[in-house]
């Protein structure tokens, strides 16, 4: 996932890969969380992951809290669809 993840991205260097990594992680959790499920193979997930690593990343440095709050558009009708999902 990293590697297309960084394709997504347009990251070509091997410098963020810790970072990218937990983000995954915790984008995953996140998702996870709210769907409540523990292992999704969709497609809709995969995309839902990499939009919430993508605002993860270009919101690392956030000033204001609401900043923090937003969630990416597209996630949370992402996750509406993947709920219920076996």
């Amino acid at each position: 996932m990293l590697e297309n993840l960084k394709t997504y991205l347009r990251i070509d260097t091997s410098q963020d890969d810790l970072l990218l990594t937990t983000f995954i992680e915790v984008a995953k959790a996140q998702i996870y969380g709210a769907i409540e499920a523990k292992d999704v193979s969709d497609p809709r997930f995969d995309h839902a992951v990499f939009l919430l690593v993508a605002h993860y990343y270009e919101n690392r440095s956030a000033t204001t809290e609401s900043t923090l709050n937003e969630i990416p558009f597209g996630v949370l009708a992402l996750i509406q669809q993947l709920r219920g999902l076996p």
